[in-house]
């Protein structure tokens, strides 16, 4: 290798002038310059000879000085790495060390040549050397390689790996040369990767029989067996045979024997007894409880004997703890060493009592929910009040597209009409149960999932071509949503049945007012043409009897009404009677004979030849068949034709009004018997009337234990009303009773009217006054009773309502005076009810007439002066 020139190293710049020396020497001897020079031969040699050794001299200082810097300049690279070297003379026993290496083994820096170096080196090291030395030697080998381990003299001790280089000559190891370096932290690096392998390799282990465990933990129902799986994995990592599972009562707090492994029954007896344990102490410490030594720990002295029985030297206890803080019981395992757990078995302790938590837990929320489930299913069966869960079925885009029926109890099943098993798993949406399931109360389920809220609406089940109506009040509940409903339908036709009878009772009212007004106009007509001084005697007479006839059928009107309320109310006694039918007709069709020719209608009567008797009331059937009359008189358009016909079907009495008037349809034949009801051409006003005659003769009829029925071919094609009544046996003419009417009589009356109403007190007192009777007026009740005092009057006619007295006042003050039990006391009032009249015989009336009174009626009454026992108080 080529050195490089360095100007200012002195050592070059004398090689290079013994260099220059020497060949100048053997320049002038070649040359012959000894004879130039002046010097003998010889003499030059010498000088050429001294030269020589001069140069010589300077190079081997040289050659020394560089070995001196290389031999630094090694030692300090060794010193650097660490290693330390040695060489070994066999032959001479001397031994040279590096400083390093007399550090590495602890001895002082040594000499160069130590002749004794053997016995300052460490005593284990040299034995044992020297044994492995030998194998080396008998295997001739050149080079080895061997770790050792000794102690410093000053103390610890240290790894090295030691290679050395055999040098044999003639077959003997004369030279060992060598390097030494601490492996102490490589050796101690291993030893932890060996145990952190073997603690990973364990864990592993524990991990896979974890898993395992887990599988087995799946397969497994009951919470006994579950609990003893965990015991036996958890002892199996303890290295024991016994180990118990105790848990705590919730409701007593007792500590229970839950499972164990181990111990036979006699064993589990013994420590039952014992009045404390490793377990109720882990219990109430809600910590670990660990025994190292059965022997020698007093806090379980009393379970001492059970332990040595058992040959238990050590008890690790830990608690059973749930996820909200709760302890539930305590697991421990029983060792036959005396001994701590170690990390890893505290570990596995900790990790399998919060496996035996979970369950513990699961199983009391199993327990609470099937008793909660119990409960739920028993009031919910019980209870009368529908109910069903439904569960959200979703789509790809999680979007709900439609619902299951997860559950409905009995009350459901039934309102629905559906066994359960015909609905549970069934889709809501599916065609057989679609109808129930419409637009608007899908969207509400849905509603209730998506935002959480309640719902409430109303649900129509048209199933079986029955409408039916449901009030829903859909709740959100976890994965679905809770259905409370209850059938409506009655409340819905009652809703409607109001609605209609509110619009009929507004037509009523229009009507009434209308019916009403009709005769008021003519009333006053006729009054203002008959107080005219221009009216002639005629004139006078036709007003009258204009008046007349108009409040007859005002009269008629309120008599109407009066009826129908006491036939709603169950109030109307029928007066029955032996009657023949035709006497009926002959009343019946006086009354309805005015309208009849009035609209230019032909009547044609059918009674048949022999008389037809019936066990009934004659006024009001009288009343049915002239309702029947008049209606088809108004239905039919002028110039008609209405035929009343009668017969006897079997052991019934048929009576039938035909008339080719305007029809009914189909939808109405039987709202034609409702309150109110009333038939009209589309656009055209009612045909007059309150729209209770039909109602009230159907009331009548069927008091009389008959029927009614309407029949119609439709629109415009006329229609018959049927009345079928119990017919009585057959008779002659001759067998039909004879009205027992009073003949006028010529007495004359001392009456007492009492009455607030001027107008109404006076008019009647005209009337009385025109037929020859002595009359006094009271507009009081003080003022009629002074009057009775003063006169002594016959008849009294008292208004109810009056001021001061009430005529009820009025009468028991009668009563109560001498004489006044001869006093015929009539109760003359616009109240009508059954109430109203018992009211009024309890206060000492006789009889009980409701305004206004008939002529006819006031007339008998003057005549005959009848008593409650004898006189009819229905109104004329």
């Amino acid at each position: 290798m080529t050195r490089r020139w360095h100007v200012q190293d002195p050592g070059q710049w004398r090689r290079l002038a013994s260099v220059v020396l020497v060949a100048t020497i053997a320049a002038a001897l070649q040359w012959g310059l000894g004879p130039w020079l002046g010097l003998p031969a010889n003499a030059v040699i010498w000088v050429v000879l001294c030269g020589a050794l001069v140069a010589m001299g300077a190079l081997l200082q040289d050659s020394r000085a560089r070995a001196a810097v290389a031999e630094d300049r090694l030692m300090m690279a060794i010193e650097g790495t660490g290693i330390g070297v040695f060489d070994v003379d066999l032959v001479q026993r001397t031994f040279c060390a590096s400083p390093a290496l007399a550090r590495l083994i602890g001895l002082p820096e040594p000499d160069a040549l130590a002749p004794n170096w053997i016995d300052r080196l460490p005593v284990e090291l040299v034995r044992d050397h020297c044994r492995f030395l030998r194998e080396q030697f008998v295997r001739q080998a050149a080079s080895y390689e061997r770790e050792v381990t000794l102690n410093r003299p000053g103390g610890g001790r240290i790894d090295m790996l030691m290679r050395v280089h055999v040098v044999w000559r003639q077959g003997r190891p004369v030279r060992l040369r060598g390097a030494a370096v601490d492996i102490t932290e490589r050796r101690l690096v291993e030893a932890q990767l060996v145990a952190a392998r073997t603690q990973l390799s364990q864990q592993v282990d524990d991990l896979h029989r974890l898993h395992e465990l887990g599988t087995q933990l799946l397969t497994t129902t009951t919470l006994a067996e579950q609990l003893r799986m965990v015991l036996e994995v958890l002892a199996h990592f303890h290295g024991a045979r016994r180990g118990v599972v105790s848990l705590l009562d919730r409701e007593s707090g007792a500590l229970r024997l839950a499972t164990s492994i181990g111990f036979d029954a006699h064993a589990l007896a013994l420590a039952a007894r014992l009045p404390g344990g490793v377990c109720l102490q882990t219990c109430r410490e809600g910590a670990r409880v660990v025994i190292d030594d059965t022997a020698s720990d007093a806090r379980f002295d009393n379970c001492r004997t059970f332990f040595e029985s058992q040959g238990i030297r050590a008890v690790h206890g830990t608690p059973l703890i749930s996820a909200n803080g709760e302890v539930l019981g305590a697991l421990t395992v029983h060792l036959d060493e005396a001994r701590a757990p170690t990390e890893r078995e505290c570990t596995l302790a900790d990790i399998c009592a919060r496996k035996i938590a979970v369950f513990v837990e699961q199983a009391h929320t199993s327990d609470e929910l099937r008793l909660t489930r119990g409960r739920f299913e028993t009031v919910l069966e019980a209870s009368g009040a529908p109910f069903v869960i439904l569960k959200p079925v979703r789509g790809a885009d999680d979007r709900i597209t439609d619902f299951l029926w997860v559950y409905l109890n009995r009350a459901a099943a039934h309102t629905l009409g559906r066994a359960p098993e015909r609905l549970l798993g069934q889709r809501l949406l599916d065609p057989l149960h679609a109808h129930w399931a419409d637009s608007a109360a899908f969207q509400h389920f849905v509603r209730t999932v998506e935002t959480a809220h309640t719902v409430e609406f109303d649900a129509v089940d048209g199933a079986g071509g029955h409408t039916r109506w449901f009030h829903c009040i859909a709740s959100p509940i976890p994965d679905g949503v809770g259905v409370w409903f209850t059938d409506i339908s009655g409340r819905k036709r009652d809703e409607q049945r109001l609605r209609e009878g509110d619009r009929r009772k507004d037509e009523f009212l229009a009507t009434l007012a209308h019916e009403l007004r009709n005769p008021l106009a003519p009333i006053r007509q006729a009054t203002l043409l008959a107080m005219s001084p221009r009216a002639t005697e005629q004139q006078k007479r036709w007003s009258s009897e204009v008046i007349d006839r108009q409040v007859s059928h005002m009269a008629l009107l309120l008599d109407d009404l009066l009826d129908v309320s006491r036939i709603t109310r169950g109030a109307l006694t029928l007066r029955k009677a032996p009657t023949d039918l035709g006497d009926v007709f002959v009343s019946a069709v006086e009354t309805a004979r005015p309208l009849i020719d009035a609209k230019g209608h032909r009547l044609q009567v059918c009674l048949g030849d022999s008389p037809l008797m019936l066990d009934a009331d004659p006024l009001r059937l009288a009343q049915v068949v002239a309702n029947l009359l008049t209606n088809a008189a108004k239905y039919t358009d002028p110039g008609g034709s209405i035929r009343l016909l009668a017969r006897r079907q079997g052991d019934e009495a048929v009576i039938e009004v035909h008339d080719n008037g305007i029809g009914i349809p189909a939808d109405a034949l039987v709202d034609v018997f409702r309150m109110f009801a009333q038939l009209r051409h589309a656009g055209e006003r009612t045909r007059g009337g309150l729209g209770i005659g039909l109602a009230l003769s159907k009331g009548l009829v069927e008091l009389h234990g008959g029927s009614m029925s309407a029949h119609s071919e439709g629109p415009g094609r006329g229609s018959v009303f049927s009345v079928r009544l119990p017919a009585g046996p057959l008779a002659t003419a001759s067998d039909a009773p004879v009205e027992d009417r009073p003949t006028p009589g010529a007495r004359h009356r001392h009456v007492l009217i009492a009455d607030d109403n001027r107008d109404a007190s006076d008019t009647l007192a005209a009337l009385l006054l025109a037929d020859g009777h002595t009359v006094r007026l009271a507009y009081d009740g003080d003022e009629a009773l002074a009057l009775w005092h003063a006169h002594g009057p016959e008849i009294c006619l008292l208004d109810i309502g009056m001021p001061g007295r009430s005529g009820h006042q009025v009468a028991r003050a009668i009563r109560s005076a001498p004489g006044g039990e001869r006093t015929l006391l009539v109760a003359l009032t616009g109240w009508s009810q059954l109430h109203d009249r018992e009211l009024a015989l309890e206060a000492g009336f006789d009889l009980h007439l409701t305004k206004p009174v008939s002529p006819l009626q006031l007339t008998r009454l003057m005549q005959t002066g009848a008593r409650r026992e004898d006189a009819d108080a229905r109104p004329g």
